[in-house]
């Protein structure tokens, strides 16, 4: 049996071509029977119909609906899901991955690290960058702070200045 992908596949795509089909022949319905007088239904001989007043009380429902999830469900089930702002999860989880070396990184020792498949044809020897041009030309690899360290930087020296 083949595995199951969502890549593209020739059954797919016939039945979006029919579907996409079908959506447009219903909607092609739909504006006769909501613009269409009924004097013309009446003349071609249909007269088994919704009233037209459906035309327009569908659509808005449907609009109402899509509203009260948006603005309401939503967000309220993203809150049940939040954790509390006390919470120690908000700080550490399970998931949290603390760089255990110095929090200032060296970038004189990232030299001679190459990441390239081909070791041959590696660029970085034709461009040699000072430390400090790489270490403002490059982005710092994401980690995680302790929260006593971020305090100590955003605090620290504040209250020295206000007391």
């Amino acid at each position: 049996m083949p595995e199951h992908t969502p890549a593209p596949t020739p059954s797919r795509s016939l039945y979006g071509f029919f579907m996409f089909v079908f959506s447009k022949i219903i909607l092609i319905i739909y504006c006769i029977w909501a613009v269409t007088p009924d004097n013309y239904l009446h003349y071609i001989n249909i007269y088994y119909y919704p009233q037209k007043y459906w035309s327009t009380a569908v659509p808005i429902q449907c609009l109402v609906a899509l509203t009260i999830f948006a603005f309401f469900v939503y967000p309220s089930s993203n809150l049940m899901l939040t954790t509390s702002i006390d919470s120690m999860k908000t700080v550490r989880d399970s998931f949290s991955q603390y760089d255990n070396q110095n929090l200032e990184t060296n970038y004189e020792t990232l030299d001679n690290i190459c990441i390239c498949k081909d070791h041959n044809k590696c660029m970085k020897h034709s461009y040699i960058a000072t430390p400090k041009e790489f270490r403002d030309n490059t982005v710092p690899q994401l980690k995680e702070y302790d929260v006593s360290y971020i305090s100590r930087k955003l605090y620290h020296s504040r209250n020295k200045k206000i007391s």
